[in-house]
């Protein structure tokens, strides 16, 4: 599962190399991005806009934004294909979502939750592979875009940390997941790669992410397993 993560550095660069022409623009630096708030994403329409959207898909045939009472933030790789809420999508409307670095909870020996802040050990950016579809009400009065990141059974690195991850892309098979039109499903299942690629680390962080109020540099900062305090039930705790 995938319920947080950071974009620090300005995608532009890794936007380019996506194929958007999308002019740059200030976006400010995410520490703690999380479900129905603004991710940014390169689109798989023609010009590969890059857009920001809501994170969590909202399917077009729900009656409003609001409406849907699943989790929709991620879609599982063994059934986007065949689920109502995600296959057309999956078949037309793909996109990738910019980040550098996720967050997961490891669960401890002693009964806790540590949080980890997972990243590529270059520390540069890279983009989830994720579906987007654009909701409009009846009326035609209000439209969203929203996105969702589509997630796999862990791989070896992540195995102890969680059961489930994000799919992570290289540039070449984002590349190829971002072909404009209509893709057969055996086709877009061989760009999904099985596992993280490149070198990855897992940095132990404070608690204080699990607040999607809290959003700064700080979140990130590696502490020691021990040094972590228990969290207050006015914070709360993502337990993705």
């Amino acid at each position: 599962m995938c319920a947080r993560y950071t974009l620090r550095t300005p995608p532009w660069a890794l936007a380019r190399a996506l194929g958007s022409r999308t002019l740059e623009r200030p976006l400010p630096p995410r520490y703690n991005v999380a479900p129905t708030q603004p991710v940014v994403a390169v689109l798989n329409d023609p010009e590969r806009h890059l857009k920001e959207v809501r994170w969590g898909l909202i399917p077009p045939h729900a009656p409003s934004p609001t409406a849907s009472k699943l989790s929709t933030f991620n879609a599982r790789i063994e059934t986007v294909a065949t689920a109502r809420t995600f296959r057309d999508a999956f078949r037309l409307r793909r996109c990738a979502i910019l980040a550098d670095g996720f967050y997961e909870w490891r669960k401890d020996a002693d009964g806790g939750k540590t949080p980890l802040w997972i990243h590529r050990s270059d520390e540069a950016p890279f983009v989830f592979a994720g579906l987007w579809d654009t909701w409009f009400a009846r009326d035609g009065a209000e439209s969203v875009c929203s996105a969702t990141i589509i997630t796999e059974p862990a791989d070896a690195f992540m195995e102890p940390i969680h059961s489930r991850m994000p799919v992570v892309l290289d540039t070449e098979r984002a590349r190829a997941w971002l072909a404009h039109g209509e893709r057969d499903a055996a086709s877009l299942y061989d760009i999904l790669a099985p596992a993280l690629p490149g070198e990855w680390t897992a940095t132990p962080v404070g608690r204080r992410v699990g607040n999607p109020r809290f959003d700064d540099p700080s979140l990130i900062a590696p502490v020691a397993a021990s040094n972590l305090t228990p969290l207050s039930l006015f914070e709360g705790m993502s337990t993705s």
